[in-house]
């Protein structure tokens, strides 16, 4: 594809927590059943790492749950725990005991006459490895289509809407693989329902689960007006999605926070802002395996980077960021390719201690994690009016957060 990412993909490797390790680059760390410690390298230089997340290996709750724990804690980029004699003895994870989770309570922009939006923000230490938590950015959605085999990502931001790339939603892609089917809420992995983690403590191990996926039928499918598919700037490339019914919010489906002007990346990131994306895009650790979708909800950060660095990495495609457009990502390896298509682009708010919605994953490289090469992303807050009018049309109402 020579224009649009059609569905962006995700250059990492999945994994969560490992004990023990302050500094993730080149550090002993523990690897669970083996006395052995392993090393924390970068997911694509540990082959062993490789052979057992490949393929649909992650649908096993065990399996997913052992990748999770071999997460190094760093604030750079992704490490994972790599065995020192090229594979892992037993890479499973099994229930020791059952305790039920406990539920978490959270309090920019918001939809609705709900409480909160954009919550939980997990404190402490980010690890380094990309599989998100079970209920880590609860407003993630999956839309499916005719075609199984292709997919956009979308956020929640009220109980009857769901935000996305228009490119998602109209165009020649939409045009041979769609028509929009059903949006998939409550999602984490794609091979279990319900999905469950196993989370190691020092008492043993105990089985963590969401609740069962929600599928939801659009209503009505809203692109922004200005939208050209057949424009290669990819400006206005943004869409809702009105769903038929209204959902009930929990801990597993939230909405995202929209911004406020003072949340604008542009004008307030000083070129240090740093941005998380979610989403279930294609592994592309290798070359050779960019054809296969994660079916765990992935995430990695992004730097933001000006407008001026988007413009000269894509200066052969004569792009030129437009105000309604973000620059982000272009580390090796790890994010310039960020997620299926219509994913968010994110920051955490640290006044509100929530998640704001600043982007749309919109377009990028042909291939995924090449040094230089950023994603360009909508700019969420340059089309707050538009939304606005579109969901109160809807008979929603926005509230802005209080201090």
């Amino acid at each position: 594809m020579s224009q649009i990412w059609l569905s962006v993909t995700l250059v990492l490797i999945v994994g969560n927590f490992v004990h023990q390790v302050t500094e993730a680059v080149d550090q002993s760390c523990i690897i669970p059943h083996e006395s052995e410690r392993g090393t924390c390298v970068r997911p694509q230089d540990c082959p062993a790492y490789q052979n057992i997340t490949i393929g649909d290996a992650l649908g096993s709750v065990s399996r997913l749950s052992f990748a999770k724990t071999l997460q190094c804690p760093t604030d750079g980029e992704s490490r994972i725990c790599c065995p020192n004699s090229g594979s892992y003895d037993t890479p499973e994870l099994t229930v020791t005991f059952l305790r039920k989770r406990v539920r978490r309570g959270h309090s920019l922009l918001r939809i609705g006459g709900y409480d909160s939006c954009g919550g939980p923000v997990f404190p402490g230490k980010v690890f380094g490895g990309p599989i998100a938590e079970i209920d880590e950015f609860p407003w993630a959605a999956l839309l499916f289509y005719r075609d199984v085999h292709h997919r956009c990502g979308g956020s929640v931001i009220s109980r009857t809407f769901v935000i996305t790339a228009a490119h998602c939603l109209a165009g020649p892609s939409y045009t041979r693989n769609g028509p929009l089917e059903m949006v998939r809420l409550r999602e984490y992995n794609t091979l279990s329902d319900p999905d469950c983690i196993v989370i190691p403590t020092d008492s043993g191990n105990f089985e963590e689960c969401n609740e069962k996926k929600l599928d939801v039928l659009p209503k009505s499918i809203i692109v922004h007006p200005d939208y050209d598919p057949s424009d290669v700037q990819q400006y206005h490339d943004i869409g809702l999605i009105e769903i038929e019914n209204e959902v009930d919010f929990s801990d597993f489906l939230q909405p995202i926070c929209l911004p406020g002007t003072s949340a604008s990346p542009s004008s307030n990131a000083g070129g240090k802002r740093t941005f998380e994306v979610c989403g279930w895009g294609r592994t592309d650790f290798f070359h050779d395996l960019h054809e296969i979708a994660s079916p765990v909800k992935l995430k990695t950060k992004l730097p933001f980077l000006k407008p001026s660095i988007c413009n000269n990495a894509y200066s052969s495609q004569n792009l030129q960021l437009g105000p309604g457009q973000i620059c982000a990502g272009g580390n090796q390896g790890e994010d310039s390719c960020a997620g299926d298509s219509g994913s968010p682009l994110m920051h955490n708010d640290r006044k509100y201690d929530v998640w704001v919605l600043s982007g749309i994953v919109s377009r990028g490289a042909v291939f995924c994690g090449q040094e230089g090469k950023p994603g360009i992303y909508t700019n969420v807050e340059y089309y707050l009016d538009w939304i606005s009018d579109v969901v109160i049309g809807g008979g929603n109402r926005i509230e802005e957060l209080k201090n």
